[in-house]
């Protein structure tokens, strides 16, 4: 950075002095100045629908290795908590950098939430953290909705009707709320299951509210992008000028109640840099071409102006 702005308050002098890298405050002319690099994987889903799951990770792990990234994050529907995910977990285990798991709804097929927590290391179900000058948050939208009781996923408990799936849980919802009203820094958020896809829906709708509301000026929101898997799909829509991303599967699409593999695995770079969110683009082929499907498995490459 050229210079870094003081605060002019006690509590955001308190937050600049705990910042270890130079970078311009958040919401600064300068902000768009602070730069950073993150290797993205979704959907993985190591075990029964994708027994080669590990070897899929071992390619990413090999371009984590060369990007050298600031962070790393699997987006859900990682494995379960057995046996032969261990060596899975070996893998994830050996790359040098910060690495941040999401849950996603299919890894409590097999276990309770906590149980595959306690299995990944993964301290808190959602959280936040800082890193160059950004606010990465993470949610958890794994809940059944009975009335008013919110239910953890667990032992596959939820395949019920749509409606009672894939709800944030109003603790939660507090938390973000707060931390977003609390944070001088920009965000993106991570999610396993997407928040901007069916926005009038009763699940997603409180959260968009939540977001929409904080705003580091009048017309620029705090939350720049929310990045999500979990569709198995590639898209990417604007919602109240906060970008939605979907990353598509590392292995396979899921049609007529089936897996049907990719050839190589699909995964993703995102750096932001000089205001903009950029993907870097993949693509494969399929192992069999489903009926009816003309496109091929994709990430694409994408270049976002945040704000």
């Amino acid at each position: 950075m050229t210079r870094r702005r003081f605060a002019q308050t006690t509590t955001s002098m308190a937050l600049a002095a705990s910042v270890t890298k130079k970078f311009a405050l958040a919401f600064d002319a300068e902000d768009e100045q602070n730069e950073v690099k993150v290797g993205l994987i979704a959907d993985l889903h190591f075990g029964n629908l994708a027994p080669d799951g590990i070897e899929r990770f071992k390619v990413f792990r090999k371009a984590v290795e060369n990007e050298k990234p600031d962070h790393m994050v699997q987006l859900g529907d990682f494995c379960f908590g057995e046996p032969a995910a261990k060596k899975l977990m070996d893998e994830w285990k050996a790359i040098k950098t910060d690495k941040y798991h999401v849950l996603g709804n299919h890894d409590m097929d097999k276990d309770t939430k906590a149980s595959i927590q306690k299995f990944w290391g993964m301290e808190k179900r959602y959280y936040d953290f800082d890193q160059n000058g950004w606010k990465f948050i993470v949610l958890d939208m794994n809940h059944l909705k009975k009335g008013d009781e919110y239910i953890p996923y667990g032992n596959a408990n939820f395949y019920v009707d749509a409606s009672m799936r894939t709800w944030a849980d109003p603790e939660q919802l507090t938390w973000l709320n707060k931390t977003l009203a609390e944070s001088m820094l920009p965000v993106i958020i991570y999610t396993h299951q997407p928040i901007g896809q069916r926005p009038d829906s009763p699940q997603q709708r409180p959260i968009l509210a939540i977001l929409k509301k904080h705003t580091s000026t009048p017309s620029r929101p705090k939350v720049r992008a929310v990045i999500c898997g979990h569709q198995h799909d590639d898209w990417h829509r604007e919602i109240d000028r906060i970008h939605h991303v979907c990353i598509n599967s590392a292995s396979y699409l899921w049609k007529d109640r089936r897996p049907w593999p990719y050839q190589e695995a699909l995964f993703t770079f995102m750096e932001i840099k000089d205001g903009n969110l950029t993907l870097t683009g993949t693509k494969t082929t399929w192992r069999e071409r489903p009926d009816g499907v003309d496109r091929v498995p994709t990430i694409s490459a994408r270049d976002l102006q945040l704000g």
